[in-house]
């Protein structure tokens, strides 16, 4: 059936795309009548999680694919690989595996389990704790029973869990001991809707905390629901469209309370299919991937549990201390045939190798440097498909391979970096490994990735071109197009679109215009081939008392690449006459993604190399060479600034590094601007007060 609205063919069938000689919407039958009277809505957003939008069909080409459910690439996985491990996860020093077969089961069984209890379709389950197949099985499983799953980050405080599970009215809770169930249970009063408490990975210590109420250990849990509830999990199932909100993603808060991103089965889902397939990035057979990045972000999320499921792959997990050390182990084990990461991880996979590097003899190091150089040309000739050197050759067989063999990625495909800046200088030390790392650009509000750099497409500066099936433009302040190589905001149309802020109308229709694109805050470019150009975002631009608009993340990675000693800094000067730096040396990692005061092996290289005697953090921070160093890279970096306003006049040493427990960054590594300069407000008013600064 066709009806006419706003101009706009809409088709309605049971959860099947039709397709027609032009663009349509697609819509579910029992959410036609929400398009007939839109309560205020629109075709393009929603700020309510029972909403279904329509789907925005194309004739043809990747945005004609058909909408799915979560359920459906279960099942299509279920069809060859029902006896092929999904899920495998060391547990008392072996692996542990569920197969397809066995990780439907169980999240039938959860589901079963949670309408046993009394919860009702799309009600919001939250789920905290480190990546495990239970976090997925609880994902999978409440999918299932049509309820709404809900990422909490580990990291957070129970002020944190309180708004979370407040704002999105949470009646159960998955988390994994004791540790995260202590900060529910000291706001379960608070929370009128919670009915029970799941703890996956229980201690000794659960009995005690028990008390009265309803908490289950997951075996518990798992054995509530039967048969009985096969019926209603039967009628459920059925209930669930494409169009409907899957998950709740609330951002990490860089510039205020964290929002709640509502993403549909088919935002993840096409999103998923649409980059697997275009950038062949799980081309192998099998696909094994290593699930280690907080699967509360959409990031995780679209690779380790969407991605995954439709490529068929194998997911390993990583032990909870994978990034203070044991990733690594991990890694080697596995041995994954796809990669992505966060730019600081590979920041410091490349401060281990320069430092084992630096620790070798003369020729070795000749070698190294004749090796890199050679990479560096010969991955770029092999980017842009071109016939490689006989010393690439050469140097790939006796030292690239070794160094791939050594990190555990000698199997990889793709090397994928993203969800913050990564500095130039990082890029190039890769290449020159011939370990080329494709930039993605996204967020939470695209379904993770908007834009890609591909294998057989690509611009290693850039963060590639827009996922096939989706539009972007950059529009300047006046809302006009600008053309290609001019700077403006960064806009979005697709099915990766997120459908709203949850209960947020105000923000959801400052973020999604009346065309239905999404004005993503950043300021980029596009070249000439359509490759996208990060240069800013526009709320952390400084305004300087002189009127100049500063974009800080590239004088910060300049000066960064200009001095290796710099861990993290953050330039100031918001109002002010002049531009300043906090800058922090490099230290070793310390518990819990916690950074501590001991200096790091490529920091006490690059003192050596420079004459310094300074072996800790404050003998650094009160050394002369120290400071004429870090001053002769800024003023590097101030030469090759386009303008004056741009130079950076002083600078000073933090206490401590930048650091998730110290709350300077988001679980993903992103800087909260905001909240250093008030953590250090009193110091960054020095820089403009005292004369000796």
């Amino acid at each position: 059936m066709r009806f006419s609205y706003f101009s706009i063919d809409i088709c309605f069938v049971d959860y099947v795309s039709i397709n027609m000689d032009s663009s349509y919407l697609w819509v579910s039958k029992s959410a036609y009548n929400q398009f007939i009277q839109p309560d205020g809505k629109n075709l393009h957003w929603t700020d309510d999680i029972n909403f279904e939008l329509p789907i925005f069909m194309e004739s043809s080409g990747p945005g004609a694919s058909p909408p799915m459910t979560f359920i459906n690439i279960f099942q299509d996985a279920l069809q060859t690989h029902a006896q092929q491990p999904a899920l495998r996860v060391k547990r008392g020093g072996k692996w542990v595996t569920w197969t397809y077969q066995q990780y439907y089961d169980d999240s039938l069984r959860f589901a079963r389990a949670a309408i046993n209890l009394g919860i009702k379709p799309r009600a919001v389950t939250n789920i905290i704790g480190f990546n495990a197949p239970e976090w997925l099985i609880s994902f999978a499983g409440s999918l299932i029973a049509n309820l709404v799953p809900i990422g909490v980050y580990t990291t957070n405080g129970p002020e944190a869990c309180f708004y979370i599970a407040n704002h999105s009215e949470a009646e159960l809770l998955i988390v994994q001991n004791e540790i995260q169930l202590k900060k529910y249970l000291a706001i379960w009063d608070k929370l009128p809707r919670l009915k029970a408490i799941i703890v996956y990975l229980p201690g000794a210590e659960l009995e005690s905390l028990r008390a009265g109420k309803q908490i289950f250990t997951w075996e518990e849990f798992m054995a509530t629901g039967s048969d009985a509830e096969g019926k209603e999990l039967a009628k459920r199932m059925r209930e669930i469209s494409p169009a409907q909100c899957a998950t709740v993603v609330y951002t990490s808060g860089t510039t205020g309370p964290p929002k709640g991103v509502l993403l549909s089965h088919d935002n993840y889902i096409w999103c998923a299919k649409s980059c697997v397939d275009d950038a062949e990035l799980m081309a192998a057979d099998p696909n094994i991937l290593v699930s280690y990045l907080p699967l509360s972000h959409s990031a995780a999320q679209i690779i380790d549990i969407f991605g995954c499921m439709y490529k068929k792959g194998i997911l390993y997990f990583a032990d909870e201390n994978c990034l203070q050390g044991t990733l690594g182990n991990t890694l080697k084990e596995v041995r994954p045939t796809f990669f992505m990461s966060v730019p600081r991880v590979f920041e410091k996979i490349e401060e281990r190798i320069k430092a084992i590097a630096a620790s070798k003899g003369s020729f070795a190091k000749k070698v190294g440097t004749w090796a890199k150089k050679v990479g560096y040309e010969g991955t770029i000739e092999q980017l842009q498909q071109k016939p490689t050197s006989l010393s690439f050759s050469i140097a790939n067989a006796i030292i690239f391979k070794k160094i791939k063999q050594a990190l555990g990625l000698d199997r990889c495909k793709a090397f994928i970096v993203s969800a913050a800046p990564i500095a130039k200088s990082t890029l190039e030390y890769f290449l020159s490994l011939n370990i080329p790392l494709l930039n993605v650009y996204g967020m939470s509000e695209c379904a993770a990735p908007e834009t890609m750099n591909y294998l057989h497409n690509n611009n290693i500066w850039s963060v590639g071109q827009p996922v096939n099936g989706t539009r972007l433009k950059i529009l300047s302040q006046s809302g006009e197009e600008v053309p290609r190589g001019t700077r403006g905001e960064i806009c979005m149309k697709g099915r990766n679109r997120f459908m709203g802020y949850y209960k947020n109308e105000t923000e959801t229709k400052a973020t999604i215009d009346k065309n239905g694109f999404l004005h993503s805050g950043d300021e980029g470019y596009l070249n000439e081939k359509g490759f996208l150009f990060i240069t800013g975002r526009f709320k952390e631009l400084i305004i300087t008392a002189g009127g100049e608009n500063i974009p800080p993340v590239l004088i910060e990675d300049t000066i960064k690449e200009e001095c290796k000693l710099i861990s993290n800094c953050m330039l100031v000067g918001d109002h002010k006459n002049y531009l300043a730096l906090l800058l922090a040396i490099k230290t070793e990692p310390g518990p819990d993604l916690s950074l501590t005061r001991v200096l790091s092996g490529e920091a006490l290289r690059i003192l050596a190399e420079i004459g310094s005697t300074a072996k800790t953090y404050d003998e650094a921070m009160s050394d002369q060479k120290v400071k004429k160093y870090i001053q002769e890279g800024i003023d590097r970096a101030n030469k090759r600034a386009i303008s004056k306003a741009q130079h950076v006049r002083k600078w000073v040493f933090l206490p401590n590094d930048f650091s998730l427990q110290g709350g300077e960054l988001t679980p993903t590594m992103k800087l909260k601007r905001k909240f250093v300069a008030q953590k250090y407000a009193s110091l960054i008013e020095e820089l403009y007060t005292s004369p000796n600064l």
